[in-house]
């Protein structure tokens, strides 16, 4: 996820705790998804091993193999046979440009084959400052590896509409990623119905609170965030605060922008966007596994899954 000053929200973040909403103070497990792989996953993504995934980095290329391996086993169609899963893409800026590689599957869906809905999470990071690593586990290996439970679950139960996995690249650079998925995208950019993407899920800091962003710009998603907030296992709270009307929080980032559905919104797809907000380790080499609660986690996936299938559900 984006930042632009990093010391101000670490900062800010201690006082939120202090805000407090009725009914966040416990959440449950539907078991649903399979929480042993979700772990194995999320651990190898945020390990020392991959030194913070950093955009062009030897980390970056161990992630990209090991999202390639865990796309083919689950069984995700690739769009080029030669890439195999690889969206290898140029972003040109004003002065330079920057290379990167998503990583891309997809599922067929069984009544509107035609009609995607894209799920995308970052799977880049920092990487290394001197001989500290930025594991990002929360940000974001927490919310690629949402994506893997999730694509697992659509393999095994199928879906309506066709779903993309997409696993982006240079997100913390600017969202080059997604920005170059919706410019040069693998199917006609009209066939793309929704997104949800899925950045920073993991960290609790004892709140069992998720933010769900979007659903004021798209009518249809107001039924659905209802709905999911019915059925989360946690407090799923509609709107990142900033973003709500009336906000004291207005000094704070603009979620709106802050990750890649924001590619999406500008080219006019609707979009849902699930994460927790900013927290004490956020951006900083403290941002580890170790600092995640595994309950928690797992209900935010499940949750993330829920909203999902209720987006799959949406016809116009």
């Amino acid at each position: 996820m984006i930042v632009k000053n990093i010391k101000l929200i670490a900062s800010l973040s201690l006082l939120w705790p202090l805000i407090s909403y009725a009914g966040c103070n416990q959440f449950e497990l539907y078991n649903n998804i399979d929480r042993e792989r979700l772990w194995e996953d999320f651990s190898y993504l945020a390990s020392d091993n991959m030194q913070g995934r950093k955009n062009q980095s030897s980390g970056s290329l161990l992630a990209q193999e090991f999202l390639i391996s865990r796309f083919s086993e689950i069984g995700l169609k690739s769009f080029t046979q030669e890439q195999k899963y690889r969206l290898p893409f140029r972003y040109e800026t004003t002065f330079s440009h920057v290379d990167g590689v998503n990583i891309g599957g997809y599922l067929m869906g069984k009544t509107y084959p035609q009609q995607f809905i894209v799920i995308t999470a970052h799977y880049d990071h920092l990487g290394m400052r001197g001989n500290k690593i930025f594991n990002g586990a929360d940000d974001n290996a927490s919310g690629v590896a949402g994506l893997l439970a999730i694509a697992q679950k659509i393999a095994q139960q199928g879906a309506e509409h066709s779903i993309i996995f997409l696993a982006t690249d240079a997100e913390e650079k600017g969202l080059y990623g997604s920005r170059a998925f919706v410019e040069n995208p693998p199917v006609e950019l009209s066939q793309i119905k929704y997104n949800l993407n899925l950045d920073m899920i993991s960290q609790s800091q004892g709140k069992s609170r998720l933010y769900v962003s979007g659903a004021r710009y798209y009518l249809p998603f107001k039924e659905v965030i209802a709905q999911a907030t019915d059925e989360a296992g946690l407090c799923l709270v509609n709107q990142h605060r900033r973003n709500r009307r009336g906000s004291a929080m207005a000094f704070g980032p603009d979620w709106r922008k802050a990750s890649d559905h924001a590619s999406f919104g500008k080219v006019d797809i609707p979009y849902l966007f699930v994460g927790v907000g900013e927290h004490i380790y956020y951006h900083t080499e403290k941002d580890t596994v170790e600092t995640v609660d595994p309950d928690f986690f797992q209900a935010a996936v499940e949750t993330s899954f829920n909203i999902l299938k209720l987006m799959d559900k949406l016809t116009e």
